[in-house]
């Protein structure tokens, strides 16, 4: 009933934890499911953030772009040009975009007219020694590529008045006089610098005025070039100009004719040899000569050129999609197209610079990424390590969860066994304290009646007079009983106590031995057994002897006790030196023995090794023997006996 309360409490207790650590995994899981998520998902939302700020930035950047090439003049976009600002004098200088592209995201700019032909600043087909000479072989392709892919863009020809193409060649220019002080130069008006607004106010064509003769040098600048650079008596200075060969230096006193302000160029700048100043010296009468007066030339006719505002394209160029900005430019000679095609290369890189651990890319036609230019979107997605590093870290909270979940599980099972434990070991102490109460009660009981018997009759006179001390003896013998009953629960006590102290000396155990047998005999033969003394002589050892007495006492009463169903009830006491250092002390029987199954268990308090029906004891004998034996300093142990029955062998040290 009590082991069936073990289990029952152990069932209790294993529900009650595994309910508990179930309800934790579950709880715990979900959380760790949960940041799992948090962490696989956190690439893809940094992603997406790092994608909305990534595309303003480039919107801007993009704009910003637009905004410096809408302000660009047509006439920058061919190889040499003729600034408005200098309408009074002749003379070409090379554009500003002649040298290559100054923003980082530009590719290349090109022009295409009407008739399909596509030029690009950096080339000059006519004047070849003009070319851009450092990457020559780039733009030749770049320009090339344009006028394959790009044709497309050509405006359709039409009818209409000739400006610059009746006379190429003849450009009116003021006759020469005396030249005012320098003045700073006029602030332009509409009618001489080509200013478009910004893109963001541009949304319609914008119209503006030039004057006739910067018209039409801009539109023959290469003839012109041509013209006056191999003109006679020219000469070219430190910086490239040309200006007459024959013309006097300027004194010192005089003011130069000022040079009109245009782009910083790197080629040859052609500007006709500027009139002489007029310098008070002295003349012979020869040399007095009045020129006749020049009639004023006609004011040049402003014309009127029409700049529509850049708009993004894609189109296909060198086999891939690129983005284009496109702008039409009429004029009285034609219209043109021109714009300039964006780096993709340029791009990828500026993406890859602001876009940090994730990738960025732009996309035709993905509807689901912020949009930067017409058609174009950009795809920000995480960085595979970052993915990677991600999934280790969903993957490392669960090992962890895991891993707490085991240990927590382990302990919380190793703390349940312990209670089950003490729980078996409170039930296991409780019935053996309730066999020991009623071995006791039945060991006290035989010797308390026959103490009561014989004393009984020798008050009452009772039995044969003759045998009262017979009756005397066994009156003494079941007290001697009693005593070791008494006696094995007291040491037992002691022993659990911690408090049995013994004081082994060195002695005579022959003689010790002899007088122990001498004492019991009497006992053994009224019981029927028979005692068998063989001690060595003059054998000494090292021994309590209250120790000792309790020993031999406990195999001997086991030996009577366990041997009464043998044929053979003799008991053999003996002794024998066991080397030089230990004397063993043999007790045996003729009894059953101890079984195999009990000998492990043989010297446990409150266990026997025979069955429950077996003869009544308490259990405690053999263990408070042992206990006692190695008190002073030897061993008790048990062996089958020779000719069947138990042997126990006791070692106590040599003196």
């Amino acid at each position: 009933m009590k082991t069936a309360r073990t289990w029952y409490a152990a069932g209790l207790l294993a529900a009650a934890i595994a309910v508990l650590l179930v309800g934790w995994f579950i709880s715990g899981w979900g959380d760790v499911r949960g940041r799992q998520r948090a962490e696989t998902e956190a690439p893809t939302k940094e992603a997406s953030a790092k994608s909305v700020a990534l595309a303003h930035q480039l919107r801007n950047e993009l704009s910003a772009l637009l905004t410096r090439e809408v302000e660009r003049p047509y006439f920058h976009y061919q190889n040499l040009m003729h600034d408005p600002r200098a309408t009074g004098s002749v003379g070409v200088t090379p554009s500003p975009l002649a040298t290559g592209p100054t923003d980082s995201l530009v590719l290349g700019y090109f022009q295409i007219d009407s008739k399909g032909r596509a030029t690009t600043p950096t080339i000059n087909d006519d004047v070849p020694d003009l070319s851009e000479p450092k990457q020559l072989a780039g733009n030749m392709r770049f320009r090339t590529e344009v006028g394959k892919s790009l044709v497309a863009l050509a405006p359709p020809k039409r009818e209409g008045t000739l400006v610059a193409e009746v006379s190429p060649v003849k450009v009116k220019r003021p006759p020469p006089r005396q030249q005012p002080p320098r003045q700073p130069p006029p602030t332009p008006t509409s009618t001489e610098v080509v200013q478009p607004e910004r893109v963001q106010q541009q949304a319609q064509p914008q119209v503006f005025e030039i004057d006739e003769n910067s018209y039409v040098q801009n539109w023959n600048s290469n003839t012109i070039y041509q013209q006056y650079r191999n003109a006679p008596g020219l000469r070219r200075d430190s910086v490239g100009n040309l200006s007459s060969a024959n013309a006097p230096e300027p004194a010192p006193e005089t003011v130069p004719v000022p040079v009109p302000e245009a782009v910083p160029a790197t080629d040859v700048v052609v500007t006709p040899p500027p009139p002489k100043p007029q310098v008070q010296k002295r003349v012979t009468p020869a040399a007095r000569f009045t020129p006749p007066p020049m009639a004023p030339e006609p004011a040049p006719k402003p014309v009127l050129i029409t700049v529509a505002p850049l708009e993004w394209r894609t189109m296909t160029f060198n086999g891939a999609p690129a983005l284009l900005a496109v702008r039409d430019v009429d004029t009285p000679d034609g219209a043109l197209a021109q714009g300039f095609v964006v780096d993709r290369a340029a791009l990828t890189s500026w993406l890859a610079s602001h876009a940090g651990d994730t990738v960025a890319e732009l996309r035709l036609g993905d509807d689901s990424s912020p949009e930067i230019a017409p058609g174009w979107h950009l795809s920000v997605t995480p960085n595979p390590r970052t993915i990677a590093e991600a999934a280790a870290s969903a993957a490392h909270l669960a090992t962890a969860f895991l891993l707490r979940f085991i240990i927590l599980g382990v302990i919380a099972a190793f703390a349940a066994a312990l209670v089950v434990l003490l729980v078996a070991r409170a039930e296991k102490m409780a019935r053996e304290r309730s066999q020991c109460a009623a071995a006791a009660a039945h060991e006290l009981r035989t010797p308390l009646a026959g103490l009561q018997l014989y004393g009984d009759m020798i008050a009452d006179g009772l039995g044969d007079p003759q045998k009262t001390r017979d009756y005397a003896k066994r009156m003494s013998e079941e007290a001697s009983r009693l005593g070791r009953v008494v006696s094995n629960v007291l040491g037992f006590s002691q022993l659990e106590r911690g408090n049995l102290s013994l004081d082994p000396t060195v002695g005579s155990l022959d003689t010790e031995l002899r007088s122990l047998a001498e004492r019991a005999e009497p006992a053994l033969d009224r019981a029927g057994a028979a005692l068998a003394l063989d001690v060595a002589p003059d054998l000494s050892a090292k021994f309590d002897r209250d120790a000792l007495a309790r020993i031999v006492g406990n195999l001997l009463d086991n030996a009577e006790k366990y041997g009464r169903e043998a044929e053979d009830r003799t008991i053999e006491l003996s002794a024998r030196p066991a080397g030089a250092d230990s004397v063993e002390v043999v007790i045996s029987d003729h009894g059953p023995g101890v079984t195999e199954k009990a000998r492990s268990k043989l010297f446990t308090p409150f266990t026997r090794g025979v069955p429950a029906d077996g003869p009544a004891g308490l259990g405690l004998g053999l263990a408070l023997s042992q206990s006692l034996a190695r008190a002073m300093g030897g061993d008790l142990d048990y062996r089958p006996g020779e000719g069947g029955g138990a042997a126990f062998v006791l070692r106590l040290p040599r003196a």
